[in-house]
């Protein structure tokens, strides 16, 4: 009995197997990091709190106010213009001026229903400041801002 195609066949049934393994790995850490398409709240947090000259150290949407604590990450007072985190959604007043590491609660009215979910995409956030002589600087959203309405 000839065993002709028996190494070709035990090679391709590893390299099936192999692939297979890959595949399993590669959607457990798919679904790890993004939920596989949801944005997972706790990576977009550590982003933000990233971010400077001002992070988001944490946010939460209660009887429609998104509260946001801004703080500002630079070795300077800055002055808070304006923060949106959408085009109609916005913080414009009163002008304030964040001292260096310190925090400071922003709220922006926004409805909606308890226990459902909302999501500000990253490229709808921005925050307006001026940085001693430097006036009218913007920093664009690093993340989407997401969370459970209460």
């Amino acid at each position: 009995m000839k065993t002709r195609g028996q190494g070709t066949i035990e090679y391709l049934v590893i390299i099936a197997i192999v692939v297979v393994i890959a595949l399993v790995v590669v959607g457990l850490l798919l679904q790890i990091t993004s939920g596989f398409g949801v944005t997972n709240e706790n990576s977009v947090k550590v982003s933000w709190k990233t971010a400077s000259p001002f992070a988001i150290d944490d946010w939460t949407l209660n009887n429609g106010k998104l509260t946001l604590v801004l703080k500002n990450q630079t070795s300077e007072t800055l002055q808070l213009n304006k923060i949106c985190v959408s085009p109609t959604d916005c913080n414009t007043t009163p002008i304030k001026n964040i001292e260096q590491n310190a925090q400071n609660n922003i709220t922006i009215d926004y409805t909606c229903e308890a226990g459902s979910r909302y999501a500000f995409p990253k490229n709808d956030i921005y925050i307006d400041y001026n940085k001693g002589t430097l006036a009218n600087m913007r920093q664009n959203g690093v993340a989407d801002i997401v969370g459970t309405c209460n």
